[in-house]
């Protein structure tokens, strides 16, 4: 009886035995759109075999035919479990392709286990272009705000902005975001919970005007937009009878700002060039000017945004 125990525990383990070399695709994290006409593949793997991981070849392969097979060789072995995120040829792409990711081999031999090897997409459209560096991304909260989270990636899958999760329900979530200049990103929304974002909704403003608009409704765990970046540093376009003033400018400690036919309450954010908010505070127009309070800022050019009911108004602002 006790061999049998012995064989059934043995058998057992055997089955659920790592396997030495074994490689798996957790996602993809490049851009799903052309960029000019080319997409550069980044995919997120992880080593899910008991050996260190050293080499992994990858093959891919567009609308059914191998392209191109790489031999991606690691500076500092992937231990077990650890994931990477390395970025593979270029291939040259359209709208309508489908681009397929084959695991073949682990520090040189056959990948023991199926799973996670075949990863596949089908390149979307064109992205939205905006001629500026600085756009704004609004998010309009659903009533589960914490599920929600969206990030800006470049064409390497590196994260170059990002925003969430919210605390307040139904609420208005603005960003300042300066990208750099005539590149490609990918925008991201995701909801955590798998139910979409209903009556919310993501914008990315560029000059004022909205580039990219999701319907909360429209998605349950992800939504994803190409955006292209221009080359000037933007800001918002400014109605003649909401200009924005900001005296005296170059400024040192403080500045006066002033806006004429402003009426109510509105929210003021000093940005720095990185579209960083480095001040922030309210202000009631009926009021008159504010003093803005400019101590411990860089030196350089920074932007003053005014937000409220009325719209937006922004003005260049030289500390010095």
């Amino acid at each position: 009886m006790r061999y049998f125990v012995i064989l059934a525990c043995l058998s057992s383990f055997l089955a659920s035995a790592q396997n030495d070399y074994d490689a798996r695709i957790l996602a993809y994290r490049g851009l799903r759109y052309p960029c000019v006409d080319s997409v550069t593949p980044v995919l997120r793997i992880q080593n899910a075999g008991a050996q260190a991981m050293n080499s992994c070849v990858v093959e891919t392969w567009k609308n059914g035919v191998v392209d191109n097979s790489f031999d991606w060789q690691l500076a500092i072995a992937a231990v077990t479990n650890e994931e990477r995120q390395p970025a593979f040829p270029t291939v040259a792409a359209t709208a309508g392709d489908v681009l397929e990711f084959r695991i073949i081999s682990v520090n040189g031999n056959p990948d023991q286990d199926a799973t996670g090897n075949v990863f596949q997409f089908t390149v979307s459209g064109a992205a939205s272009t905006c001629g500026q560096q600085t756009v704004e991304v609004e998010v309009f909260t659903d009533a589960q705000p914490g599920e929600t989270t969206w990030l800006i990636r470049n064409d390497l899958g590196q994260v170059v902005a990002q925003g969430g999760p919210y605390a307040t329900g139904s609420s208005i979530e603005s960003h300042w975001v300066t990208l750099p200049s005539n590149a490609c990103f990918g925008v991201e929304l995701s909801d955590s919970g798998g139910d979409g974002m209903a009556g919310g909704h993501l914008k990315v403003r560029c000059d004022g005007m909205d580039l990219i608009d999701v319907d909360g409704s429209t998605f349950t765990e992800e939504a994803y937009k190409g955006l292209r970046s221009g080359t000037v540093l933007g800001l918002p376009e400014v109605s003649p009878n909401q200009q924005l003033q900001v005296y005296p400018n170059p400024a040192h400690d403080q500045a006066t700002l002033r806006v004429d036919g402003w009426q109510g309450q509105a929210q003021v954010q000093v940005l720095d060039a990185s579209g960083r908010v480095v001040r922030e505070r309210s202000w009631n127009g009926a009021l008159g000017p504010v003093t803005l309070d400019l101590r411990g800022l860089a030196p350089g050019l920074h932007a003053v945004v005014l937000r409220g009911t009325q719209g937006v108004s922004a003005a260049r602002l030289l500390v010095e």
